[in-house]
């Protein structure tokens, strides 16, 4: 073996791998330096047109994918269990389920699972906060809902009546479309809407746009604050098979407002 020539192909390689690892730095840093600078333009902006961000900006990949929507399975003789305290013989005629008895009811239909049930400890749970929320995880994983994928999402209460809403999550991301609320009369009716829909997989992966992009691009009214920022999933029209990510920007006047995570579109708002 000619050593020599071995020696001066092994320093060849040696100094193009040390170029290449320096034009990435290189690289690495410029775009670093470019985003560090947008940002900074970013807020210059929103400031100037009075627009106040008190949310934390949330940390991200910068590439997800869609997600496929598919009908969620309800176990139908554990809801009668649940809701009638026995099981009862169901038909489905194509159009949904629809079993009453007395003032209790279950619901399916294509969209929502709607449950109307009297509560033994009702009163108790309406007395107790912590009975309630305790309570509901309870009730929802008896109808085939898991803790791990419920996040909370927002609490009522008045006098006559208590309620918790709660989002679907998956893979850390709250489904916005997939909304469980649970209401509590002060008689200790319980009325619970679900959705009968599940996310089954991702499909594909796309570039998220920053936030910032939104911020300035997005068609922010002046003269406003955010108080919450947070990004997830949604269809973009009712009845599609696929939902996309979706960035949620709340104002402390309560105005929602969504848009698209590919593409920066702003969204109609809907529950």
């Amino acid at each position: 073996m000619d050593w020599a020539k071995a020696k001066t192909i092994l320093i060849i390689t040696f100094l193009i791998l040390n170029v290449f690892m320096l034009g990435m730095t290189v690289f690495i840093s410029t775009n670093m330096s470019f985003t560090d600078d947008y940002i900074k333009y970013s807020k210059d902006y929103l400031a100037s047109r009075n627009i106040e961000i008190k949310a934390n900006i949330p940390d991200i990949s910068g590439y997800t994918g869609k997600v496929l929507y598919s009908i969620r399975e309800y176990d139908t003789d554990a809801l009668c269990r649940v809701v009638f305290g026995k099981e009862l013989p169901i038909s489905d005629n194509g159009s949904g389920i629809n079993i009453v008895v007395g003032e209790e009811i279950i619901n399916i239909s294509e969209d929502e699972l709607y449950i109307k049930d009297k509560i033994p400890e009702g009163e108790i749970w309406f007395r107790d906060k912590t009975a309630f929320e305790d309570g509901i995880i309870e009730y929802l994983k008896n109808i085939g809902f898991d803790k791990s994928e419920l996040l909370p999402e927002k609490s009522y209460e008045s006098e006559h009546l208590k309620e918790m809403v709660y989002n679907i999550r998956y893979k850390n991301f709250r489904v916005f479309d997939q909304r469980i609320t649970a209401q509590l009369s002060k008689e200790g009716f319980l009325i619970l809407t679900a959705p009968n829909k599940i996310i089954k997989k991702d499909n594909g992966k796309g570039e998220v746009i920053s936030i910032y992009q939104i911020l300035v691009m997005g068609g922010l009214p002046s003269n406003i604050v955010i108080e919450n920022i947070d990004i997830g999933y949604r269809r973009i029209s009712e009845g599609d098979l696929y939902g996309v990510p979706v960035w949620r920007i709340q104002l402390d006047d309560g105005t929602i407002m969504f848009y698209n995570g590919f593409t920066g579109e702003k969204l109609d708002w809907r529950r």
